[in-house]
């Protein structure tokens, strides 16, 4: 059995404190980063550097998930992780040229975003073993998320655009004290050689880490290229910030209820509801610059990013062990904020030189097809079931 020197109020309270760190510093890098990064390349670059941090991610992934599972501690790594982040971040203002940005950065973001599966490991730890409520603790974050999105936003059209890069750093440090302050969980070590692939053996897992990690990849236009398409519609920083605002508000009510939903109906109809979700949010993003509808759209971020994830993590929770979770997470960030984002943002990069709208219509596309899987997925898990059941 594993360790476990924590009680269910202090790891709530120390896995708050880090979602509230590790989301101030992405509701800078989301939103407003890209506008931060046009100011010093051309924007046709700004797709190859962002989409550099998913491409890195490949490297970063499955070597943290692999040390997360062979030693059973995820709090060092995620320490190692936010040090870094800060030290790069330092680093970054000092070069010249895309092409070290996209080195730079694509470290930095790797490291910043790699640390999603880890963190979410350990709620997910905490939730199992003495029933942490894993919604409860994240919430935090996305409260975490407006509240600097709006400040650095606003920040950022009062004393200028650099008011964003002094904010990243800011709460990268922040991250750093909240990574020090992380409860002490630990799992069993997976004494496998090489446990990052052994969820790649259950029942339908390949299937689902697919079908999750091209939904959430639809979101590469989104977090690529919205700020500067809404920026050439007219729309100022802090407006921009609103909308992501209006997402996450809905975010956390989404957050707030997915338990039940999925508890009564399952994951994996749920996965297929978040699809539909980005087939209506994508083309009305891609056609209207209307405040009304833009902020609707933004309404949809409920089924397209937090059913979706907690519809993954119930998932996870049910069907995979404790022992290789890091591993089916890694498996699922590498693929979905690895290669799929990877390409994707530089695909709607290429898009949106063409027209603003056209990455977005891309991603309706995808969870056109996100959706066909999430079917199959789901008529698959029906029928292992009911054999399991009758065996």
């Amino acid at each position: 059995m594993a360790e476990v020197d924590y009680t269910r109020r202090s790891a709530h309270l120390r896995m708050s404190l880090y979602y509230i760190a590790f989301f101030s510093v992405y509701g800078i890098a989301i939103p407003l980063w890209p506008r931060w990064l046009e100011h010093y390349i051309s924007v046709e670059y700004v797709g190859v550097v962002m989409g550099a941090a998913y491409w890195a991610k490949l490297i970063f992934v499955p070597v943290t998930s692999w040390i997360a599972d062979v030693t059973g501690n995820r709090r060092n790594i995620l320490i190692a992780l936010a040090l870094f982040l800060v030290t790069t971040l330092i680093i970054l203002p000092n070069v010249e040229g895309w092409l070290f940005y996209a080195l730079i950065w694509g470290a930095a973001g790797a490291a910043l975003s790699s640390a999603v599966p880890l963190s979410d490991g350990l709620t997910l730890r905490a939730q199992q073993t003495v029933g942490l409520d894993f919604g409860k603790a994240r919430l935090w974050g996305s409260m975490s998320f407006i509240a600097f999105s709006l400040l650095v936003g606003s920040a950022a059209d009062y004393f200028g655009i650099n008011a964003i890069y002094v904010g990243m750093l800011l709460t990268a440090a922040f991250l750093l004290l909240a990574s020090l302050m992380l409860p002490a969980i630990r799992t069993e070590p997976d004494k496998g050689k090489s446990p990052f692939f052994k969820p790649l053996v259950l029942p339908n897992f390949p299937l689902f880490v697919i079908t999750v990690s091209l939904l959430l990849s639809t979101h590469a236009g989104l977090y690529g290229f919205s700020a500067i398409h809404w920026a050439n519609l007219g729309y100022s920083n802090a407006e921009i910030t609103l909308f992501w605002v209006i997402g996450v508000v809905a975010e956390i009510g989404m957050f707030a209820i997915s338990g039940r939903l999925i508890a009564r109906f399952g994951a994996t109809p749920m996965i297929a509801v978040s699809a539909l979700g980005g087939m209506v949010r994508w083309v009305l993003i891609a056609v209207s610059s209307s405040p009304i509808v833009l902020g609707f759209a933004q309404t949809l971020h409920a089924l397209t990013f937090a059913l979706l994830y907690m519809s993954f993590i119930g998932y996870i929770g049910k069907r995979v062990p404790p022992a290789i979770s890091a591993s089916a997470q890694g498996l699922y960030d590498s693929l979905a904020m690895g290669i799929f984002f990877g390409i994707f943002t530089i695909a709607a990069g290429w898009l949106h030189q063409r027209d603003g709208s056209y990455s977005f219509l891309f991603m309706a596309f995808l969870s056109t097809i996100g959706l066909i899987l999430a079917l199959v997925l789901w008529r698959q898990v029906r029928r292992h079931d009911r054999l399991a059941s009758n065996s």
